[in-house]
């Protein structure tokens, strides 16, 4: 009971705690833009909200040893899901990736995210070898490039781009060579010019516009630009919830999906947008503490690849309203408005969240 009562606490501190802050800031966040008349109900956050936690709470249940040891079935079965996806998915944005079941809109690319975390782990458990052979960085490699070659193919290059710092941060935390981490530098820069040509010309004109941002301020420029001058008007303190200008007045387009920073932080301002980021730092820091002191390799390659998931979803996020990165659509784990990505973040909280239970089960 003692053990018991150990990880509960634990769980409160490391992982529930700043995950419900988040959601909570999330739901926030789609009031507010719910207000300007850009987003549905906020009621419908917190039922995703609700889901997401059910679906932790099943995966913290659930062995999550069983769960990468039959990873090979889910795999497979997550492929011909985005295979059919591509042929008969609901088309949103210009990107097919999206399937309509019983009035629920998911995007299955965002699931699979976590299927392709299991997979890799599965691959990885029992190789002892340090630093990795060449055949099992190849095995990683090719599973990791058939789902993303197939969410490019439904014109959604952001979340097939995600799935890379997933797979990618579970072979560093094996050991990755060091020539492979060249050949792989050199492999982007070779292969640069191959995929500029191959980018859609909106997608090349917002790496250009990212360049420079005076290069097209009122056209592909403008998300950016809008994002930007929210977050500088926030101040020190913020607005207040509801009554931050520029996104009230419709200035921010998306605010509640990949923008929703910019509006927490125009609302909240710089003290509020560092809470956030602190809260995400509070909450990467946890996973990666719990992967380090698992029983099993499993659960620390499991921690691993989470902590990248969410480190990497931040980075980006947060970069593109800060103008840094392009606007290429990726959500904010907790906070962007949708259920998808909640339900994957949850999820792979939940699968970090038994790998903490069952070290306290079995010490």
């Amino acid at each position: 009971m003692e053990r018991s009562g150990g990880f509960l606490k634990r769980l409160d501190v490391g992982l529930l705690l700043p995950a419900l802050l988040l959601a909570g800031l999330g739901v926030v966040g789609v009031y507010s833009a719910g207000l300007a008349g850009q987003s549905s109900h906020y009621e419908g956050q917190l039922v995703r909200v609700l889901a997401g936690l059910v679906l932790a709470a099943i995966l913290l249940v659930l062995d999550y040893r069983r769960l990468v040891k039959h990873a090979g079935y889910l795999y497979a079965l997550a492929l011909l899901v985005l295979l059919g996806v591509l042929f008969f998915g609901t088309e949103v944005n210009g990107s097919r990736s999206w399937v309509d079941l019983a009035g629920v809109r998911l995007q299955p690319s965002e699931l699979c995210k976590l299927v392709l975390l299991l997979f890799v782990v599965k691959l990885l458990a029992d190789e002892t070898e340090d630093p990795l052979p060449p055949r099992r960085i190849m095995l990683v490699i090719l599973a990791s490039l058939v789902p993303v070659l197939l969410v490019v193919l439904q014109k959604d290059l952001g979340t097939a781009l995600m799935f890379v710092p997933i797979a990618g941060g579970v072979l560093l935390t094996c050991g990755l060579p060091r020539r492979w981490l060249v050949a792989g530098a050199v492999g982007v820069l070779l292969a640069t010019p191959i995929v500029w040509f191959g980018l859609r010309d909106y997608q090349r004109e917002r790496v250009l516009v990212t360049l420079n941002p005076e290069r097209d301020p009122q056209g592909v420029g403008y998300q950016t630009r809008q994002a930007k001058i929210a977050i500088g008007s926030g101040g020190f303190w913020g607005k207040g919830i509801g009554k931050g200008t520029q996104s009230q007045l419709g200035f921010v387009p998306e605010s509640h999906t990949d923008f929703v920073f910019a509006v927490l932080a125009e609302e909240t301002g710089f003290l509020g947008g560092v809470t956030i980021l602190a809260l995400y730092l509070w909450l990467i820091l946890g996973v990666a503490e719990i992967g380090q002191q698992a029983r099993d390799r499993e659960g620390l390659l499991l921690a691993a690849g989470v902590a990248w998931y969410l480190g990497a979803h931040v980075v980006v996020n947060v970069g593109m309203s800060l103008g840094v990165l392009p606007p290429i659509g990726i959500p904010l784990p907790l906070l962007s408005y949708g259920g998808s990505s909640l339900l994957t973040t949850f999820g792979a909280l939940g699968l970090v969240a038994g790998v903490s239970l069952r070290r306290y089960l079995y010490a």
